[in-house]
């Protein structure tokens, strides 16, 4: 059995309240709308979690005193070191039938890993199949780029921001010993960096962050952007009463195009605070702020936003470093109005 439903508005036909609308942008961990604009969340530590149990599993791991690794791309050996190595292949190829094929193989390749999901990645230093890497994709509804329901590990990496990339190798085996010839970074965006500031050797791909249907898209640091829902017509948003019960309430979608507009016309667009705890500041900063009209040709679905026809969507500049560490760090993951409204009682 459904709960009491009521709709909440701005004005009663012709009579229009000054103290009604929105007052506050709130970023918080939970949104009402339960549409997230972070990148990282309980979802993402769950698939982080399988990912790391199948690379644990498969691959192999490149052990130096097995394995003789070199680097194909050099145009001259540079070392002592890099002839040593280069003698060593030739011993361990000899004999071996030139017509043997290659097996293709990649690595986890970047600078020192920041997040768990890559510094554990880069930490088990293996090879891997692609075969191996397919495995560690996951049927995941939403999570996937555009919204689809797996992510490629190959295609997107560590994810949003994410400075690390695939390298390409070919792998030779005598029968007791493995030579890796490195072929640089996989071709396409598997040998790109998600993160234009620290680009792969072969360059970089756009950031991707926005691949989760569900979750808002974020810049980098330089520019300490969030894009994401505030408000989304229709939405049942569970709520409780003085006694404990629950009920829901939603918004038409002329009522939040009047709040939109109300929200702007009010001077209201500095005003933010951090999971509703009425500490106001005004240091953030409203970049954009629009009505989705035509959700297959809107720029939300664009940035891999899945959201009605209706939905009043908002771009702020956070201003704050420590706000701004949060929302990386997940611990704030979306936008949440607070205001004053009437309520409509909706009958059976």
């Amino acid at each position: 059995m459904m709960n009491k439903i009521v709709e909440l508005i701005i004005n009663m036909e012709e009579f229009e309240f000054e103290d009604l609308g929105v007052e506050i942008m709130s970023l918080v961990d939970k949104p009402a709308i339960e549409v997230n604009w972070m990148a990282f969340s309980e979802e993402q530590d769950d698939f982080n979690e399988h990912v790391l149990k199948i690379a644990q599993e498969v691959g192999e791991t490149i052990n130096p005193e097995d394995v003789i690794y070199i680097d194909g791309k050099l145009d001259e050996f540079a070392s002592v070191g890099d002839y040593l190595q280069g003698a060593r292949a030739l011993d361990a190829l000899e004999g071996l039938d030139p017509s043997t094929p290659a097996e293709l193989r990649y690595r986890y390749a970047g600078p020192a890993g920041q997040r768990t999901f890559c510094a554990t990645l880069k930490a088990l230093n293996k090879s891997y199949s692609r075969e191996d890497i397919t495995r560690m994709n996951r049927f995941n509804p939403g999570f996937g780029a555009r919204g689809s329901n797996s992510y490629s590990v190959f295609e997107y990496k560590g994810g949003p921001n994410c400075n690390h990339y695939w390298e390409e190798m070919l792998q030779f085996n005598n029968g007791t010993r493995n030579v890796l010839v490195s072929l640089g970074p996989a071709t396409g965006s598997a040998g790109e960096t998600n993160n234009s500031s620290e680009p792969s050797p072969d360059g970089s791909v756009s950031n991707n962050a926005y691949l989760m249907s569900k979750h808002w898209s974020f810049s980098t640091d330089d520019q300490m952007i969030v894009t994401g829902p505030s408000m989304i017509p229709l939405a049942l948003i569970p709520r409780k009463d003085e006694l404990g019960n629950t009920f829901h309430v939603y918004f038409s979608k002329d009522t939040v195009q009047k709040i939109a507009k109300k929200f702007l016309e009010d001077n209201n667009t500095h005003n933010t605070d951090i999971n509703h705890d009425d500490n106001i500041v005004n240091e953030n900063t409203l970049l954009e702020s629009w009505i989705v009209s035509d959700p297959k040709m809107d720029k939300a679905t664009g940035l891999g936003f899945d959201v009605p026809e209706g939905t009043w969507m908002v771009s702020y500049k956070i201003n704050n470093e420590e706000t701004w560490n949060q929302i990386k760090e997940g611990k704030l993951n979306g936008f949440s109005v607070t205001g004053n409204f009437l309520e409509i009682v909706q009958k059976d």
